[in-house]
């Protein structure tokens, strides 16, 4: 029954999840009227589709499981994301949606560092895309954020019951998405 209730956390608090709602989320900031259809379609595009594309196309062939438990197998896997992040960035950028844009970056951001540490060990990506979606939403919004944040400790219980990380990797993907998310904001300064 605690494996059940792990994995249901973890899909329920997925990227493809996470990074969606985040999206849509800070379209709310933007306060757009016009267009919103379209912007809704482009983030859950962009943020939920691209960026896992590779994985849905190989768990639907059977050649993997959804969350891509092998590390050797994940670095590839990050370069529709990266590509679809810096897409969005430049799409939302000249559409003049400057928060959607910063979201896109931060999301490239983290997903950069994500990659160079799975070069080298197993981090808990499902930890590190919440701390960023929490990251963002406390920056733009506040209290909302920290109550995304306080997800957090249930998501690494779920990924270490699952058998997919440790506490260790889970920390060292909660951090990276703290602090590349911060350090974006910082430089960038929406």
């Amino acid at each position: 029954m605690r494996q059940r209730i792990a994995e249901i956390v973890s899909y329920v608090l997925s990227n493809p999840v996470t990074g969606g709602f985040g999206g849509l989320a800070i379209l709310y900031k933007e306060a757009v009227l016009n267009n919103l259809a379209l912007y809704i379609v482009m983030i859950i595009f962009f943020y939920s589709i691209l960026p896992f594309s590779s994985v849905y196309y190989l768990r639907l062939k059977g050649k993997t499981d959804i969350f891509m438990s092998e590390r050797s197998r994940r670095p590839r896997h990050f370069i529709p994301g990266l590509l679809g992040y810096t897409l969005s960035a430049f799409f939302f950028k000249s559409r003049g949606m400057s928060l959607l844009a910063v979201t896109s970056v931060a999301y490239f951001s983290t997903s950069l560092v994500l990659l160079f540490f799975t070069l080298k060990t197993k981090i808990s990506i499902h930890v590190s895309g919440l701390a960023t979606v929490g990251m963002l939403i406390y920056y733009f919004y506040g209290l909302p954020g920290l109550i995304v944040l306080m997800l957090l400790p249930l998501l690494a219980w779920a990924r270490v019951n699952t058998g997919e990380h440790t506490y260790l990797q889970t920390v060292l993907g909660a951090l990276v998405g703290l602090i590349v998310t911060a350090l974006t904001l910082m430089m960038l300064n929406p």
